[in-house]
C-alpha cells in the first residue's frame, strides 16, 4: 500500500491517511481512513473520478452491495460521486481490525469491478492492469480468505457477447 497524503499528525485526536490499493483486478484505490477520538475510524474509498456521469443502472447495483456485503456501504459525496465505506468503533480496534477493514474494500471493489466500470472509468474503460502486481500483496495474503468468508459467494460476471451496431445489422455482417 502507498501512503499518498493526510493531515494531522498520529497523536493528534483528529488525524487522516490517504492510501493507493491494489486488489486482483482493481488498481489504485484512493483510500481515506480517518480517526476522531471517542467516535473511531472511517475509511472511505472513492470509486470514480470526480464529475462522472455514473448510470442509473450502476448506482442500482451499489445499493444492491449494501445488502449483500457485511461491514461496507456504498454512499454519494456531496458532489454526486460513489465512495464505498466502512467504519470501526473505537473499541477494540487494533491493525488486525484495520487490515481486514482495508481487505474488504479491496475485495468488494475487485468483485464489482466489471458491473461498476462505468463508475470507475471514463465512458467504462478500464485501463489495461495486466502485468500489475498489487501494492499490498503481503496485506492480501494475509486477510483476503478470512473477510471473504464473510462474504456471499462469488464468481467474475460472464462477459457480454459484443453488440453489433445498427449498420452492421442493416448491412448484415455475421461478426
Amino acid at each position: 500500500m502507498e501512503v499518498v497524503g493526510g493531515g494531522g499528525a498520529s497523536g493528534d485526536p483528529a488525524f487522516s491517511r490517504d492510501l493507493l490499493l491494489d486488489g486482483v483486478r482493481r488498481y489504485d484505490l484512493r483510500t481515506t481512513v480517518a480517526w476522531v477520538d471517542g467516535v473511531g475510524l472511517s475509511a472511505w474509498a472513492y470509486y470514480g473520478d470526480e464529475e462522472m456521469e455514473v448510470p442509473k443502472r450502476v448506482y442500482a447495483r451499489m445499493l444492491r452491495a449494501n445488502y449483500e456485503y457485511p461491514f461496507v456501504k456504498f454512499a454519494l459525496t456531496d458532489d454526486d460521486r460513489p465512495m464505498l465505506m466502512a467504519e470501526l468503533p473505537p473499541a477494540g480496534l487494533d491493525r488486525d481490525a484495520l487490515a481486514r477493514t482495508l481487505v474488504r474494500l479491496i475485495v468488494v471493489s475487485d468483485r464489482l469491478l466489471d458491473e461498476t466500470a462505468a463508475a470507475v472509468a471514463d465512458r467504462g474503460q478500464l485501463p489495461d492492469w495486466s502485468g500489475r502486481t498489487p501494492r499490498n500483496e503481503a496485506l492480501l495474503a494475509a486477510h483476503r480468505d478470512e473477510v471473504e468468508a464473510t462474504m456471499p459467494a462469488w464468481e467474475p460476471v460472464p462477459p457480454r457477447p459484443r453488440r453489433r451496431g445498427l449498420l452492421e445489422r442493416l448491412l448484415g455482417g455475421n461478426r
